[in-house]
């Protein structure tokens, strides 16, 4: 493993005197070859304040075949490469766990993670399956190769393992949040709050099960509960995008218009390309009456969702009331194009004509909107409980 002298000195620069006489000692013990993995491993530590994330992960490579790694520096050496997105380095140095010692569940442990990162599930499933053999008795092992069974859409397996973990450990929160899931699918709704409530009880500072909480408030009506239980989720994690959105959505069925967008521009400080939140950036903006600020979020989101109807017909309504009836137009045919079951875009064509002055054409749209609306009201009324 060589390091270049000038890399060392630029990661020396700017340290106290310790801090770079230290830098200087280690790396002159790996040029020589006599660093312990320990000593490089600490080494690494410093590249990475340094955020060289590439050179941390080139050292930690190194040391993975080393032949005197341990499995307590190893374990550390692919908790460091997860931390930094070395993940197939990550891989090795795991694999090589299972070599050192095999009768470990750890390392299937965290390959399985891993590979439900990349998106193999069923290899995923065939590590944790791995790991839940060597401990039986752990509920985490349990609990992630439900994880694997839930994300490849294999829900009973999943609950089984949810379940399983319970049994266990009867206070493992995250099980409940995630057989809670499992529960609202199948249209258990009441299991699912018990076991939401649960995951609460076990771990008030679950920010996803009051998430899962709020969700299923808001799916009964419940705003104000739903507002609260998001409310407390972000106050634990103010970085979940998700918990943002819902809560703004439930603030917008409130009427409470400026509360909502303010979670949706927080949104966009995480994610600015989020397209829903510029989306409802525009809509509210749209319902304050502010138009110009309406399209311009509006026109963001179209840029992004070219072929969203619903964004194309907002932007026609604020063209409309901004007086420009010839760009509206273009957008509604566009809608109508995409969408023609949409009775409200016959009926804004029939406005935007009748300010034209064409009662003609004016007239022809407000009677296909009547008829789509009409047609609509039929449908719904053949098929109960469908919304």
């Amino acid at each position: 493993m060589v390091l270049r002298w000038d890399k060392l000195r630029d990661l020396a620069k700017g340290k106290g005197r310790e801090e770079s006489r230290e830098i200087s000692r280690l790396a002159r013990k790996l040029e020589l070859g006599e660093a312990s993995p320990r000593e490089v491993l600490n080494l690494a530590g410093h590249f990475l304040q340094n955020r060289d994330t590439r050179e941390v992960e080139s050292i930690l490579k190194g040391l993975i075949s080393h032949p005197d790694t341990d499995m307590e520096t190893l374990r550390e050496i692919c908790s460091l490469l997860e931390r930094i997105g070395g993940y197939e380095t990550a891989l090795e140095g795991y694999e090589r766990l299972t070599e050192m010692d095999a009768s470990k569940a750890f390392p299937r442990y965290r390959i399985g993670r891993l590979l439900e990162r990349q998106g193999k599930l069923d290899k995923a499933i065939a590590f944790h399956k791995q790991a839940v053999s060597l401990e039986k008795d752990n509920p985490e092992c349990y609990y992630r190769l439900g994880v694997a069974y839930t994300k490849n859409h294999q829900y009973e397996d999943a609950e089984q393992q949810y379940r399983q973990a319970i049994s266990i450990d009867s206070t493992h929160a995250k099980s409940y949040t995630n057989l809670g899931y499992i529960l609202d699918l199948q249209g258990k709704r009441s299991a699912a709050f018990q076991h939401f409530r649960k995951a609460v009880q076990h771990n008030p500072k679950s920010a996803e099960a009051h998430f899962n909480l709020g969700a299923l408030h808001g799916e009964e009506g419940n705003r104000e509960r739903a507002i609260e239980e998001f409310k407390i989720g972000l106050e634990l994690d103010p970085q979940c995008v998700e918990g943002h959105y819902n809560l703004g959505i439930a603030l917008i069925n409130e009427g409470r218009y400026d509360e909502a967008m303010e979670e949706f521009k927080k949104i966009l400080k995480l994610e600015k390309d989020n397209v829903n939140s510029l989306f409802y950036i525009g809509f509210l903006y749209y319902r304050k009456g502010v138009y110009k600020k309406a399209l311009k979020y509006l026109k963001l989101a179209a840029g992004f969702n070219p072929m969203n109807a619903t964004i194309l017909y907002y932007i026609g309504e604020c063209l409309n009331r901004l007086e420009q009836p010839d760009e509206a137009l273009k957008f509604y045919n566009k809608v109508a194009e995409i969408n023609p079951e949409d009775s409200r875009v016959y009926f804004s064509l029939g406005i935007t004509y009748e300010k034209q002055d064409n009662k003609r054409k004016a007239h022809q749209y407000y009677r296909k909107a009547a008829m789509k609306s009409n047609d609509r009201f039929q449908s719904t009324a053949r098929v109960p409980g469908e919304s």
